[in-house]
This record gives structure tokens, sequence and C-alpha cells, in this order.
């Protein structure tokens, strides 16, 4: 190592570098900035916590406000849908009331409908005599002029004519006087002549020419008259025009106003008359529907009369049938009545013939008029059908006991009786009434 440097790293352990010196109190200062920076967030953040705080509490106040004031709006919402729903049902039939008024009102539309429609029409009408007189001063005016550039034309037309002749005229007499000067005049004599011929006929130009200027002034004040005339005619007719054009302008912006209010009306009508519309189509579907029911209960009251009917008919069969069964037990207990007493009927020894066969036909006639009854009314069994019954009754009788001899008899003669009276006896009414 060179004595040079030792000696540079010697005065680097000695004393410190410029340039890390530098940097040193760079870094002090900026720990210094950063020291400071750190108190004032520190001092911000207390203070932004401190408000914060207070903040929230103010928030919490106003939460609490607002509760209480959220609280105080409901109980006004109540109140106020409690008397909007009062005020609806108000307006409910406020709008009842006017629409019975607009139909009511409608009546009075229609025929202010149809004034309106004849004065639209008196409009019209008016408007068209407008137009015709506007038609008819405009034709008289160009009917006016025409004459009058006929009359200007005319005149044209004289004033060439006249010109004309009077040209022919001086050339005629020019000739003669140069004819005459040729033959007679000497030549001074001549140009005098030639000189007045020229003055002449200068002198006759500006006679035309003044003429002319006379003519055409005369013309022009003519005219100037005839159109003060016009103007004096046409004057009156501008003003009573104008007066009736402003008259009608008011009239046109009355009757447009009008319009636009019966429009407005028109279609509050044309409004409500759909509205009676569907109404009266609602009342004819209920019309309808109604007519439906009632024709459902006339039918149900009919089948319900049908039903008493029957069951009044089926009540009265029954009935007669209870008198028929009565009827029936009746006459079959007066029949086993007499049977009983037909077959308990014992013959004495004392009798004779001639009265057991004759209390046995009166037994056999009650018995016939008995049976008899109930096949008049056409209900029971017939009598042959009740001796068939009878007959083995009495042919098992003559096999019992010791009275089987009268009862064989008697049944004999049962079944002899009856079948000939089922054939040969028919008791009277008379009769009849006297065994019952």
């Amino acid at each position: 190592m060179t004595p040079q440097c030792m000696h540079g790293l010697r005065d680097l352990t000695n004393e410190p570098s410029p340039r890390y010196k530098q940097k040193y109190d760079k870094l002090e200062v900026q720990q210094k900035d950063f020291s400071y920076q750190y108190s004032s967030l520190e001092r911000e953040k207390q203070d932004i916590v401190l408000y914060l705080k207070q903040t929230l509490t103010q928030k919490e106040d106003e939460l609490s406000d607002l509760s209480e004031q959220l609280l105080g709006l409901q109980q006004a919402k109540e109140a106020e849908k409690q008397s909007f729903q009062k005020q609806l049902a108000q307006l409910r039939q406020d709008a009842e009331e006017k629409k019975d008024q607009l139909t009511s009102e409608n009546m009075g539309l229609v025929g202010k409908l149809s004034a309106l429609e004849e004065f639209r029409m008196q409009k019209e009408e008016l408007m068209e005599r407008l137009a015709n007189q506007e038609e008819q001063l405009e034709k008289q005016r160009k009917e006016h002029q025409l004459v009058i550039q006929n009359l200007e034309r005319k005149n044209v037309l004289d004033n060439d004519r006249l010109k004309k002749e009077m040209q022919q005229r001086m050339a005629a007499v020019a000739t003669e006087l140069r004819l005459v000067s040729d033959r007679k005049m000497p030549d001074t004599t001549m140009r005098a002549i030639h000189e007045n011929l020229s003055v002449t006929t200068q002198l006759c130009r500006l006679s035309d020419k003044s003429q002319e200027l006379l003519e055409e002034n005369q013309a022009l004040r003519d005219r100037e008259e005839q159109l003060k005339r016009e103007m004096a005619v046409m004057r009156p007719l501008l003003k009573e025009n104008t007066r009736r054009s402003l008259s009608n302008q008011k009239v046109i912006h009355q009757l447009s106003v009008r319009f636009n209010e019966q429009c407005a009306e028109l279609k509050e009508y044309e409004k409500s008359h759909t509205q009676y519309a569907q109404l009266q189509q609602d009342h004819n579907a209920l019309q309808q529907e109604l007519k439906r029911h009632r024709q459902e209960l006339a039918s149900l009251k009919e089948e319900l009369e049908q039903n008493n009917t029957k069951v009044e008919g089926l009540r009265k069969d029954l009935e007669q049938e209870k008198d028929v069964r009565g009827q029936l037990e009746i006459v079959q207990q007066e029949a086993a009545k007499a049977l009983k007493q037909a077959l308990k009927e014992v013959p004495k020894e004392k009798d004779t013939a001639i009265s057991i066969l004759s209390r046995r036909h009166q037994l056999m006639r009650n018995l016939l008029v008995v049976l008899y009854n109930d096949p008049l009314l056409g209900k029971g069994p017939a009598l042959t059908e009740l001796i068939e019954e009878t007959a083995p009754l009495h042919e098992y009788k003559t096999h019992q006991g010791p009275q089987s001899a009268v009862h064989a008899a008697l049944g004999s003669s049962v079944t002899t009786t009856s079948s000939e009276a089922a054939f040969k006896y028919h008791p009277t009414l008379e009769e009849l009434h006297q065994v019952t």
C-alpha cells in the first residue's frame, strides 16, 4: 500500500466525508418533518374522532327527531287517508250528481247543437253572399276597365283616322298647289309657297301634337274624374265590406270559441253516452238474466203444480183404495159371519123339509146379497170363485162327525143354489137396502 493511500484512509477515519454529512443532515430534516407530520396527523385524527363523535351524537338526535317525525307523519297519513276517503266518497257522490246533471244537460245541448248547425249554415250563406259580392265587384271593375280600354282604343283609332284623312287632304292640296305653281307662278313665288307649305306642315304637326296632347290631357282628366267617381262609389262599399269583414271576423272568433266549447261538451257527452250505453247493456243483460230466472221460476212453479196435482190424485186414489179396502174387509167379515152361521145351522128333528129348505134359501139369499154387493163395484173375487173355493170344504165336512149328512146336504144345496143364483137371481136395490 502506498503512502498516499494510507494518508487517504487516515483522513476518512479522522473526519467524516461532507457528502455523508449532507445526507445525514437531510435525513435529520426529513425525520423532523415526518415527526411534525405525524404529530399533525395525530391531532387531525383526534379532531376527526371528536368531530365524528359529535356528528354521531347529532345524527342520533336527528334520528330520534326523525323517528318522532315519522310517527307524527304516520298519524297524519292515517288522518289524511281517512279524510281522503271521505273526500273520495264525496267526490264519487259529486261525480254521480255531475253525471246526472250532464245527462240532463245533454238534452239541452242537442237543441243548442241544432241551433249551432243552423247558425253555421247562415254563416256559410253569408260568406257565400260576401264572396258573390266580391266576385261581382271584381267583375264590374274588370268590365269598367275593359270599357275604358275600348274607349281609349277607339279614341286612338279615331285620332289616327283623322290624322290620315288630314294628311291625305293636305297631300292632295299640296299636289294641286304644286301643279298650279308649276304652271303659273315664278320661282320666287314657288319658293315662298314651298316655305309656306313647310311652315304650314310644321304648324299642322304642332297643331296635331298639341291636339293630341290636349286630347290625352282630357282623357287623363276624364280618367281621373272616372276614378274619383269610382273611388267615391267604392269607398262606402269598401267601408261596408271592411265593417262586415270585421264583424264577420268577430262572429267567426266567437263561433270558433263556442265551437271549441261545444266540441269539449260534445266529447263529454260522447263519454257519458258511452258510459250510458255500457250501463244500458248491463241493464239489458240483467233484464235478460231476470227474464231467464222468471222463466225458470215459472217452469218450476208449473212443475210444482203438476207434482201437487199428481200428489192430490195419488192421495185421492189412496183414499179410494182405503175405502175399497174397508168395504172389502166389511164384505169379508159379513161373508164370514154368513158362512159361519150357515155352517153352524143344525136342523132339528121336528123341522120339516120345507122349513129347512126355506131357512136354507134365506141364508143363501143373505150370503148371495153380501157376496153380490162387491162384484157390482168391480172389486174383489167373483161369486163362482167363492163357490169353487167353498165346495171342497163342504165335501170335507161330509166325512166329519155326526152332522155330516146335514152339512153335506147344506153344502150341496149351497153349491147348486149359489150356482143357479149366480146366473138367474139378481136382487134389486130395494132388496139390497132391506137386507143391509
